[in-house]
Order: structure tokens, then C-alpha cells, then sequence
């Protein structure tokens, strides 16, 4: 190859990556503009202000929980919006379990957005199938390569320390 055609050669290479140089950079700060925050910390989960408080808040280490997807716990988020409180209108913010109506429970639906049920069956039903799962590989003697997952906890004094 002569040097006439290796400098052409050279001169479009440079010129393709300027191009996608600049085209990443418009579409990175296209993103830059839609960046969703989320806490990093600890949240402290309260009951309903119209609840007498028997136990003590739970302090709930959100950034442990980032192996799973926000949808695991956030189940209505569409991932495009600010993400809601749990106790938003509508999603688990009964203060109290529905009454049974003519023998028959509540409709799970409604079970679900009583606040209490809605913690503990996600948080506390979560923690047990890890819990499971962990005591079933114990049973099989196998060399882990990994260890165990943390189950989290799974009692009462665990979540809510002080009464």
C-alpha cells in the first residue's frame, strides 16, 4: 500500500471515531437529564399515622437489597416515574385488616394493601425462602463456590429491636 492511500485510510478512521465521539456524547447527555435517584441508606418504614405503634420501626437497609430488580418490591413501578411510597393511596395503605364479610376472609387484594401484611409478606417471605433454599444446600454436603446468601431476618425482636 502506498503512503497516499495509507494517509486516506488514516484520515477516515480519525474521522469515523470523531463522529461517534460526538454522537455518543448527544445521547449521554440526552440520558443525564432523565437520572433517577434512589435512597442509598437506610429508610425507617413506619406504620400509618392512624396506627397505635405496638412495636418500633423498622430500619430497612435499602442498599442491601440492590442484587434484585426495583420491581421485585416496587411491583407498580413502570420505570419512568418518581417511585411511590408503599402507603401511597391505593397500594398499602390500610390502616386495618378489611372484616371478614358472611364467613368468607377479605379478598386477597385487599388483604394485600393492609400495610402490615404487605411488609411482611414480601420482606419476611423473602428472607424465608432464602432461608430454605440455604438450609437445603446445607443438606447436600456440596462444596460451595459462593457463599450463602444472607436470609435476612425472619423475627419479630429482629426488625422491630425496641417496643
Amino acid at each position: 500500500m502506498n503512503r497516499g492511500t495509507e494517509m486516506r485510510n488514516n484520515r477516515a478512521v480519525i474521522c469515523c471515531l470523531v463522529i461517534v465521539f460526538f454522537l455518543a456524547g448527544a445521547v449521554v447527555s440526552g440520558v443525564a437529564d432523565e437520572t433517577i435517584c434512589f435512597p442509598t441508606g437506610t429508610i425507617t418504614l413506619e406504620p400509618p399515622d392512624a396506627v397505635d405503634q405496638q412495636r418500633a420501626e423498622v430500619d430497612f437497609p435499602h442498599a442491601v437489597h440492590f442484587d434484585y430488580t426495583c420491581k421485585t418490591c416496587h411491583h407498580k413501578w413502570e420505570g419512568e416515574e418518581q417511585i411511590q411510597s408503599c402507603m401511597t393511596s391505593g397500594c398499602h395503605d390500610l390502616a386495618e385488616l378489611p372484616e371478614a364479610e358472611e364467613g368468607k376472609p377479605p379478598a386477597a387484594e385487599l388483604r394485600a394493601q393492609y400495610y402490615k401484611n404487605a411488609y411482611h409478606g414480601l420482606c419476611i417471605g423473602c428472607h424465608k425462602d432464602i432461608k430454605s433454599r440455604n438450609q437445603a444446600l446445607e443438606k447436600t454436603y456440596s462444596t460451595l463456590k459462593t457463599p450463602l446468601q444472607n436470609s435476612g431476618p425472619t423475627g419479630c425482636i429482629e426488625c422491630h429491636p425496641r417496643y
